[in-house]
């Protein structure tokens, strides 16, 4: 037994090394996503924080600027410029240009408390400030500030330009604010930022698809690469598999020739059909344990014939139905008259179908009324067996490994029996398949060839 316990711990290292794949995959996935959400992120309060920079920088540029052009205004010039002096007008104007000159703003001005122009740089202009409406918060605001103190608008868009404004109060001899100086840039950095963003939005677009470039690329190569350990993992599951049948039959058939030969002499003595009937099993399954060996080990060949599906699975019927009406499990078998010939290996497929009826047992036993039912037919030039049980049905998730090696759902399963009769039905040229649901029913279906399909082909 020391091969059987050094194989089922092979079994679990494996699983083990499976579970540990899919999580260091999805570990990598979750590492690839956020390390280009990390650099997106970095990029972006790259751009907000240059961003930042250059507002500052202006609004300190604009506020030294009309500071230093504030004290270009005395007083008494600022009076006589709102009482409309001309000479004064020509003053006002001479500095506001200066100002404008000496930074290359767009615009330079002076405005009354009804945001009409004293004096303006802008040729052609209208008598009243034709952003007041736009900037009305920031121009009450300055009248209402301290002298020394310049109010910066945000950055603001009029047409295809982008602006900022700085508005500084000036007074009058009375020490009252009767006009505001205005200074007006064009935002020279706007182009810059739209160039950065542009980049920015090129950069996200690359990144993001080349992250799901390279997570494709990897999804498929990783793919194979389960694929290739599945393959090996059946491999080596199989020649586990052959080691484990060894040692199992080892242990059987001893016991099954001391029973044998047992039941051959109560034959003799009384000759009682138990004890033939006995023997007969005894051999019958003496025959499922050498083929299982010889299948496993690759050794056995199926020997493939006529099998009337109506005469097997009428003797499966009659054999098993009392036996599971004793478990509350009623086995029937469709009404066809029609008696079907598949090319099969008898013993093999007798095997299959008898495993599908005592899982499907097992599975509607759970419920109240188990019902197992058995129904054959022809199909587009093949033979369809059809085993249906009302249990509680199979996640989707678990039918696309219920024919893998070891994989059961039961306490008690060995996880080989569904394996094991995929392995045969494949062998005699057919295929096997289940759909379920939550909840039931389940249908396993058996496809063979027709045995007069193939001898009509020879």
């Amino acid at each position: 037994m020391a091969n059987l316990s050094l194989d089922l711990k092979w079994i679990d290292t494996n699983n083990c090394v499976m579970i540990s794949l899919n999580r260091r995959n999805l570990a990598i996935i979750i590492f690839t996503i956020f390390l280009i959400g990390l650099v997106n992120i970095a990029w972006w309060l790259y751009y907000s924080r240059t961003e930042r920079n250059y507002e500052e920088q202006m609004s300190r540029r604009l506020s030294s600027l009309a500071q230093l052009a504030m004290g270009m205004f005395s007083p008494r010039l600022v009076g006589a410029l709102a009482a409309g002096d001309l000479a004064a007008y020509d003053s006002t104007l001479d500095i506001i240009e200066h100002v404008r000159d000496a930074d290359s703003l767009s615009e330079v001005f002076v405005i009354d408390l009804r945001t009409q122009y004293l004096a303006t740089t802008l040729a052609g202009a209208d008598s009243v400030y034709y952003l007041g409406s736009l900037n009305r918060v920031y121009i009450d605001s300055a009248f209402l500030e301290s002298f020394n103190h310049p109010i910066v608008t945000a950055g603001y868009k009029v047409g295809n330009v982008f602006l900022k404004s700085t508005f500084m109060p000036l007074a009058d001899t009375t020490g009252a604010s009767i006009a505001l100086l205005g200074l007006e840039a064009d935002i020279d950095y706007t182009d810059e930022l739209l160039q950065l963003k542009r980049n920015l939005y090129l950069s996200t677009a690359l990144s993001v698809g080349g992250g799901l470039l390279i997570g494709l690329f990897f999804f498929f190569v990783q793919r194979r690469i389960n694929v290739s350990e599945k393959a090996l993992f059946l491999s080596q599951a199989q020649a586990n598999l052959g080691r484990m049948v060894a040692v199992v039959s080892h242990e059987i058939k001893n016991p099954l020739m001391i029973i044998r030969a047992s039941a051959e002499k109560l034959k003799k003595i009384n000759d009682t059909p138990e004890a033939g009937f006995i023997v007969e099993e005894t051999d019958r399954l003496n025959d499922i344990l050498t083929g299982y060996l010889d299948f496993a080990s690759g050794k056995r060949i199926l020997k493939t014939e006529n099998v009337s599906l109506r005469e097997l699975l009428g003797k499966i019927i009659e054999q098993f139905a009392p036996r599971l009406k004793a478990s509350r499990v009623n086995l029937l078998m469709g009404d066809s008259k029609e008696d079907i010939l598949v090319f099969a290996d008898p013993v093999a497929l007798r095997q299959v179908i008898i495993n599908l009826v005592l899982n499907g047992a097992d599975a509607a036993q759970r419920g109240e009324n188990g019902l197992v039912h058995i129904e054959y037919a022809r199909r587009t030039a093949r033979g369809v067996i059809e085993v249906t049980d009302n249990g509680f049905g199979i996640d989707a998730g678990i039918t696309k490994s219920i024919f893998e090696p070891f994989f059961t759902t039961r306490t008690s399963g060995s996880g080989l029996g569904l394996f094991l009769s995929k392995q045969l039905v494949t062998a005699m040229r057919g295929e096997i398949t289940v759909r379920s649901k939550a909840g039931g029913p389940t249908v396993f279906t058996v496809t063979l060839p027709l045995a007069d399909e193939l001898n009509n082909r020879g």
